[in-house]
């Protein structure tokens, strides 16, 4: 076979469908969703128009499976899976919190919670994302609850506390948060809604 038969090296389709959604989360969480366009997405993935297309079929799309793929898998990462490998749950939210925000980049500073942003963006004129945000909160606060009503029976949480509300209030603190990193553009805010959050914490505490 001449050089000239030789084929090119096809690219993986799974690898470039999830460098295509990876690049699009960061143009659109550091720009907005309607900062944007399908040639900066294609842009920053470093693909043709085309390729962007014969994966998703429109901005909107993108924006599906960034709730799907990435927000979601993004939050179990950060919030909830650390907490199996404390006996205390509650030892393990404070920790979470702490380490996110201590580390939390100053590039992404004023860029706030991602999953608030979309919501916030669309899911007026587009009830599959507020759908897709609603099922996600959901399951935040679910997973969160779960691991609260294993510190009430382990004896680490009051067992006058609604354990539901508690998780509520806990995944609207995490949320929140950010949106406030956003609103002030400065990071002290952090160690101030840390402080309030681990006395909230402490209060039901029972160790």
């Amino acid at each position: 076979m001449s050089k000239s038969e030789i084929k090119p090296k096809a690219r993986d389709p799974v690898k470039t469908r999830a460098h295509i959604l990876s690049s699009a989360f960061i143009e659109i969480y550091t720009k907005g969703y309607n900062g944007v366009g399908v040639r900066d997405l294609a842009k920053r993935a470093d693909v043709t128009i085309g390729a962007f297309f014969h994966y998703f079929p429109s901005k909107r799309h993108v924006a599906y499976a960034i709730i799907d793929e990435i927000i979601y898998a993004g939050i179990m990462d950060r919030w909830i899976k650390p907490l199996s490998a404390y006996k205390n749950p509650l030892q393990g939210i404070l920790k979470c919190f702490k380490t996110t925000f201590d580390t939390w980049p100053d590039d992404f500073l004023s860029s706030g919670c991602p999953l608030n942003n979309l919501t916030q963006e669309l899911s007026n004129i587009d009830e599959s994302i507020k759908v897709k945000a609603k099922a996600v909160l959901t399951e935040w606060i679910a997973k969160t609850k779960e691991h609260l009503n294993r510190a009430q029976a382990g004896g680490y949480l009051n067992k006058k506390v609604n354990t539901q509300e508690l998780a509520e209030f806990i995944v609207t603190f995490q949320e929140g948060t950010f949106a406030m990193g956003k609103a002030l553009n400065d990071r002290k805010i952090f160690a101030s809604m840390y402080k309030n959050f681990k006395r909230h914490i402490d209060a039901v505490s029972t160790k």
